[in-house]
């Protein structure tokens, strides 16, 4: 990057300069010892922590469109004890995402073994006759660092029939609508449920969106999610906030190092991390802040409609002087 954001390597290097280390640190024991490059990993995550915990930061509540999935139809099935074979078929990559339905019955699908081949969850279904069928997604994989979303999903404009929000339920609810197995008469999505995946301690914890009714368009839900912020390394380089918040991720991580390596009293590092951290907090707020503050009254007046920022703490008017923000 040519701005002025602070990497993974600045990080490092300021890092080596407060404790006299070599200013040319190294992934693997070299120029660093393997003490000082696991030393460097531990303040420089609790850094991090310590800097993304600090606030309710607006860059850690990015926007997140889910794109929903067509029906997939083509060609007939068979099936003989919970196993399908496909005719004319190409199943989705995903299958086990979707419901089957098979002359009005939904089934579960547990897995993929093929272009022409799935495995029902349901071992005691056989169809021998060659039948129509329609696979209907549900499910959606979340991305890697989702950590819970803020408000509703919306729908992009003129694709809602209803108007509304999609309404947020817990897993039990959507459940519940599909265990009857009743098929589904609403064009789009109405509820759905945030789930977590089943732990993969390679991968950490995963989460995905469960849908009721199963989508029957390829449509747009849009929401607001909260970041689970990524460690860095040498080839995850930059920290979330960007170049406003440099010194205050940089001081962050320099005064873990002060407190926990450094044989140091003063605080100075922590001390100017705080300075850092109020003035992050100061351009955060303005980020969000609207450019009116709407119309002010008072007793005998007629209005005023009183411009500037929501960082303004006070306005004098119709010689009247009041707080704005409380």
């Amino acid at each position: 990057m040519a701005d002025l954001s602070v990497s993974y390597s600045d990080i490092q290097k300021n890092v080596a300069l407060m404790l006299g280390w070599n200013r040319t640190p190294s992934e693997t024991p070299g120029t660093w010892s393997q003490n000082q490059i696991d030393d460097f990993k531990l303040v420089m995550k609790s850094g991090l922590r310590k800097f993304y915990g600090a606030y309710d930061w607006s860059f850690m509540k990015p926007r997140y469109t889910l794109a929903t999935s067509a029906p997939y139809s083509t060609g007939t099935v068979t099936i003989s004890s919970g196993t399908v074979l496909g005719s004319g078929t190409d199943f989705p990559d995903d299958s086990t995402d979707y419901w089957m339905i098979v002359n009005g019955t939904r089934y579960e699908v547990s897995s993929r073994t093929g272009d022409t081949g799935l495995t029902l969850t349901d071992s005691g279904v056989n169809i021998g006759t060659a039948s129509s069928y329609s696979m209907s997604r549900y499910k959606y994989t979340l991305p890697a660092d989702f950590g819970g979303f803020i408000g509703p999903l919306t729908y992009a404009p003129n694709q809602s029939d209803y108007y509304r929000p999609v309404e947020m339920v817990d897993d039990y609810t959507i459940r519940s609508l599909y265990m009857t197995n009743v098929l589904d008469n609403a064009t789009e999505v109405v509820k759905a449920a945030v789930v977590p995946q089943a732990f993969t301690a390679t991968l950490g914890q995963r989460w995905e969106l469960h849908t009721w009714p199963s989508s029957t368009s390829a449509m747009h839900l849009t929401g607001n999610y909260r970041v689970v912020p990524n460690n860095l390394d040498a080839s995850n380089k930059y920290p979330l906030g960007g170049p406003q918040h440099a010194n205050t991720i940089l001081y962050a991580v320099l005064s873990e190092a002060e407190t926990r390596l450094w044989d140091n009293t003063t605080a100075a590092y922590h001390s100017r991390y705080l300075e850092c951290l109020a003035s992050s907090v100061r351009y955060d707020k303005m980020q969000g802040a609207p450019e009116t503050l709407g119309t002010v009254r008072f007793p005998g007046d007629s209005g005023l409609s009183v411009e500037g920022s929501l960082a303004q703490e006070t306005a004098l008017y119709s010689g009247h002087e009041s707080s704005i923000l409380n």
